[in-house]
């Protein structure tokens, strides 16, 4: 009896530990989804409730078509429909707020995991046009990450601030000291070599492969390799469009659909949230075709 006893209060305490681990495990799980969607609730709010807003700013496959939306208000109903209109022609069209499926798929990575997506094409799609683009539009890019020989070298680096230009010229800065450069990109998706030189900087001076793009919640990261060992992240809290910051977490999207006139057709896509305020609505698309990337900006 005893021992019928024993194992049975066993087995109580084994269940009771069991079920608080799996409390525990979905308590952690939770607040990033309550997060997501406090968020998307917020810019649905935002969007609808705020009256007429403008685009200031579309960019299409690196084509600026902003001016075909000039004097058009957009006005995003609550009931879903979207409405454009200029005073004299009206389109219309659908909107949604929701969030992406994929939204949890980096979760359990490591951001900083330098070995573990070695061998993973992040670059499928990239272009030099596109990197130029990127790494010419935002100033001021500081070292997120360098790792060269498994030693780390960002904190050396903390107070330096590196400007590209497009026609290869690179200017670092630090406090009162200044360093000139050069930096020359070649190749296509995940074959694009990217040649930094700066002679007064040794551990940036090489010949660096792109392994990354991203262009998300209001930052830009530029992650360059060399043989999937060395390893160079450029970060920045803009990204092309002028886009200053963000306020959404995870992945959201903003879903537009104008069946035509043709260039309002254009604007129909799973937009992915970059920032909002009461005022602006930022919004990016990276073609999974041509890896071209497209922009958005509504204002009020």
């Amino acid at each position: 009896m005893k021992k019928n006893i024993f194992n049975l209060g066993m087995l109580t305490a084994l269940l009771l530990f069991i079920a608080s681990c799996t409390k525990e495990d979905s308590d952690q799980e939770m607040p990033n989804l309550a997060q997501l969607q406090a968020d998307a609730e917020e810019l649905n709010n935002t969007a609808s409730s705020n009256g007429v807003w403008s685009i200031t700013k579309f960019i299409d496959s690196g084509k600026n078509e902003t001016n075909d939306f000039i004097n058009y208000g957009f006005t995003f109903n609550p009931d879903g429909s979207l409405v454009a209109n200029n005073g004299s022609t009206t389109v219309t069209g659908t909107w949604s707020v929701t969030i992406d499926d994929d939204s949890n798929d980096d979760s359990s990575s490591s951001d900083d995991n330098s070995s573990s997506d070695d061998n993973v094409d992040d670059c499928n799609n990239c272009t030099v046009d596109q990197l130029t683009q990127v790494i010419t539009s935002c100033s001021d890019w500081f070292v997120d990450k360098l790792e060269l020989n498994d030693d780390d070298f960002e904190d050396s680096y903390s107070g330096y601030r590196f400007n590209f230009t497009a026609d290869g010229g690179i200017t670092v800065t630090a406090g009162s000291d200044s360093f000139l450069g050069t930096w020359q990109a070649s190749g296509a998706g995940n074959n694009i070599q990217v040649i930094i030189s700066v002679p007064n900087l040794s551990n940036f001076e090489a010949t660096w492969t792109l392994h990354e793009i991203e262009l998300y919640n209001g930052e830009s990261k530029v992650d360059l390799r060399i043989n999937g060992d060395d390893r160079l992240r450029f970060k920045n809290s803009c990204t092309i469009g002028d886009f200053n910051g963000g306020s959404s977490t995870g992945e959201i999207d903003f879903n537009i659909f104008f069946a035509s006139p043709a260039n309002f057709n254009e604007l129909t896509e799973d937009w992915n949230v970059i920032s909002h305020t009461l005022n602006k609505i930022e919004l990016i698309h990276v073609s999974g075709g041509n890896g071209g990337t497209d922009l958005l900006t509504f204002e009020k």
